[in-house]
């Protein structure tokens, strides 16, 4: 959910830049052909993410959820020829969870790189620097160095020459202690009837290996009572699909519309293998102040999700533009939500634009979804995720881009005319609020430059 939200975010400010450049610029096809990027561009990200709540999966539904994450990276577009063009996406997560060390609380930390049987799983050095880095059982301390994941895309993108169309591919990876994946991706573009009509496709595939870190109380070495009987999973890999179809059209000079639908399917270890899950039917036993769990969280194999959204924008002047969206979402899993976007960006001057904005979601909970001690030893899937539970929830923001028409500053580098432009800076700041009591405050910062 947190990533999705900041990749939201990062991802809804570049479209915002481009949507206003592309208004304000006209290209005359027939005198010459226009490279479909002139320069390199650079653009230089960071967002951070503060997050407080008290349904951790980890504990079963109940216990801390305090989290934060500080997200920098660079995305660079460099132009190959006048038609093709090469992207680089990178960054890394640094993250602090004051739930990690509840995976296992029952083991000794050990320090100065000491041998021992860490909180997460695993045995020897590189254990015990993770133990040490994951997280704080106060609530992830700013003394703690944060657990990182280290993320990447190389995509290439080529367009014809009457720029009407386009195709590109892409390879990303992902990897971090106990999870690597790798993805790729196809798009195409199509624009038709003056450009006033356009259709996209895009394709994804990801390949993600996951190390089985069960809880403390499900390994032997421990010597509790759950770990005998319990059944470990049988396996540690997920893959995903999508497939997305989007129709765009300009309705008159001041309207456009656009409609996109999804199809998600998802196979392998859906579950997150540390979460716990306590029976109603069962008693509860405590050791070292802890609950033993009676099981870890076990969902279906397979899951197919099926999104639809709807965009309309509204020019109402030169200096007010109205931005909406709407999404309904239904899976096989039972959840099914609804979302709700507004943008106003108000054009102040040339450079200036500020925009607040609101979003509101509704989520009818997962079939397999129950609180802590809810559920019974009789079932077959369940979890008490409230990412998966019934809530709403609302978002709340402001954002402010500075992009004159030349840039904020020039920088000569050479006698042959060469420059570094600093063309646009973006800020914005979102509050997000679910009924379940999760809250979170998030900052994104988007500089770009072209060379």
């Amino acid at each position: 959910m947190k990533r999705f939200l900041i990749v939201l975010l990062v991802a809804s400010s570049a479209i915002l830049n481009a949507q206003e450049k592309k208004d304000s610029i006209t290209v005359d096809k027939t005198a010459y052909k226009k490279k479909v990027l002139d320069n390199v561009e650079i653009n230089f990200l960071y967002s951070n993410y503060l997050q407080n709540g008290n349904h951790a999966a980890v504990t079963g539904g109940v216990g801390d959820e305090k989290l934060t994450d500080n997200t920098p990276g660079i995305l660079i577009n460099i132009p190959l020829n006048e038609d093709d063009i090469l992207s680089v996406d990178f960054g890394v997560d640094f993250t602090t969870s004051a739930s990690t060390d509840q995976i296992n609380p029952f083991a000794v930390a050990t320090s100065g790189g000491g041998e021992g049987d860490d909180k997460n799983g695993n045995t020897g050095n590189k254990s015990a620097t993770f133990l040490k880095t994951s997280a704080s059982s106060g609530g992830g301390g700013d003394d703690k160095p944060a657990h990182s994941r280290a993320h990447g895309t190389l995509a290439y993108t080529h367009t014809s020459d009457n720029r009407t169309f386009s195709w590109g591919a892409d390879g990303a990876f992902s990897s971090e202690q106990g999870y690597r994946s790798i993805g790729f991706g196809a798009v195409m573009r199509k624009s038709f009837n003056d450009e006033n009509s356009e259709i996209n496709f895009n394709a994804k595939a990801y390949f993600d290996n996951i190390d089985l870190i069960y809880p403390g109380e499900f390994r032997v070495s421990e010597g509790l009572s759950p770990s005998v009987g319990f059944k470990p999973l049988n396996i540690n890999h997920r893959n995903s699909f999508s497939a997305a179809l989007s129709f765009s059209q300009i309705l008159n000079k001041r309207m456009q519309i656009a409609f996109n639908a999804d199809i998600i399917y998802q196979q392998g270890l859906l579950s997150t293998n540390y979460q716990r899950v306590y029976f109603k039917d069962k008693p509860v036993k405590t050791v070292k102040n802890t609950n033993l769990a009676h099981d870890i969280e076990r969902l279906p194999s397979t899951r197919s999700k099926h999104p639809f959204g709807v965009r309309f924008n509204y020019a109402v002047s030169d200096y007010v533009i109205l931005r909406t969206f709407y999404r309904h979402y239904t899976d096989d899993w039972g959840v099914s939500a609804n979302t709700y976007d507004i943008q106003v960006p108000l054009k102040l001057s040339a450079a200036f634009t500020m925009y607040p904005m609101y979003r509101h979601h509704s989520q009818q909970q997962s079939i397999y979804f129950a609180p802590k001690r809810a559920h019974l030893s009789t079932e077959t899937f369940y979890t008490s995720d409230y990412d998966l539970s019934t809530f709403t929830s609302s978002q709340y923001g402001m954002g402010f881009t500075i992009a004159p028409p030349l840039g904020i500053f020039k920088l000569d580098t050479s006698n042959e005319g060469k420059s570094v432009r600093f063309k646009s800076f973006d800020l914005r700041y979102n509050y997000y609020s679910r009924s379940d009591g999760l809250s979170a405050n998030i900052i994104t910062l988007n500089a770009q430059f072209s060379f």
